[in-house]
């Protein structure tokens, strides 16, 4: 603050003596020409009063002209920022590839996701086909268990095919019969019954289809209804019982 006055003090004391200065020279030219010391001393305080007078005019008019001036010149600066000076090819090139930097991130995560959910699909897909693999495992080790003294080899082969058959529900068409002997048809029911236990993947209708084809020549005067109807009868009679839980095979 004192700065300013300082600065004011200075510029409004040499416009001041500027003044003066005129003055003298307007008195010194005025006696040369043969006026008296009155009319000196009065032409000489009206140069000063004059240049402080014009000075104020010039400072009011001048300042005002240099605010406009100022702010005319501001205004052209801003307007012209460094995107104005690019030509607007450049523009549209420039913004396209902030569109694309903007753009290839979200793609990239989005493909990425999509990536993730067909492996987690995938994972949960093997997990599914491993677990019905293993059942399938299960089921043939307990026919053969079963079914070892009283089968040949050939038919004890088949008997696994069959199973398989039935656990990945293929058409029927395929099931080949198996002979058996010293098994009674409540030792076939109960073993058609633990088969369905084991996979569960149809109605026991299914299950009783399953022993009319696979044991044809023993079941051959039994109805398929009857068959249904008759699977866990007597659970722990007979050389094959109801099994309830396979985690012993």
């Amino acid at each position: 603050m004192k700065t300013k006055y300082f600065e004011y003090i200075t510029v409004y004391l040499s416009v001041f003596l500027v003044c003066i200065f005129i003055g003298a020279i307007a008195r010194f030219v005025l006696i040369e020409m043969g006026a008296d010391e009155y009319t000196a001393g009065v032409f000489f305080w009206i140069s000063i009063g004059f240049g402080i007078l014009m000075f104020a005019i010039l400072s009011l008019f001048l300042n005002d002209l240099a605010e406009r001036l100022l702010n005319r010149f501001l205004k052209v600066k801003k307007n012209e920022s460094p995107e104005s000076l690019i030509p607007s090819e450049d523009l549209e090139k420039i913004e396209k590839e902030r569109q694309d930097v903007l753009i290839k991130p979200e793609l990239s995560e989005n493909k990425n996701s999509t990536r993730d959910i067909e492996q987690i699909r995938e994972q949960q897909q093997n997990v599914i086909k491993n677990q019905k693999q293993a059942r399938i495992d299960i089921a043939i080790r307990y026919a053969k268990h079963e079914f070892a003294l009283y089968v040949s080899d050939n038919d004890l082969k088949q008997l696994s095919k069959n199973i398989i058959i039935y656990a990945e529900e293929i058409n029927f068409e395929k099931i080949k019969p198996v002979k058996v002997k010293d098994l009674s048809n409540l030792d076939l029911y109960h073993f058609g019954w633990n088969i369905w236990n084991c996979f569960k993947v149809s109605k026991q209708e299914r299950a009783a289809q399953f022993l009319k084809l696979t044991f044809a020549d023993a079941l051959k005067d039994v109805e398929q209804n009857s068959i249904k109807t008759h699977l866990k009868d007597d659970e722990q009679k007979g050389l094959i019982k109801i099994i309830e839980d396979f985690t012993d095979f």
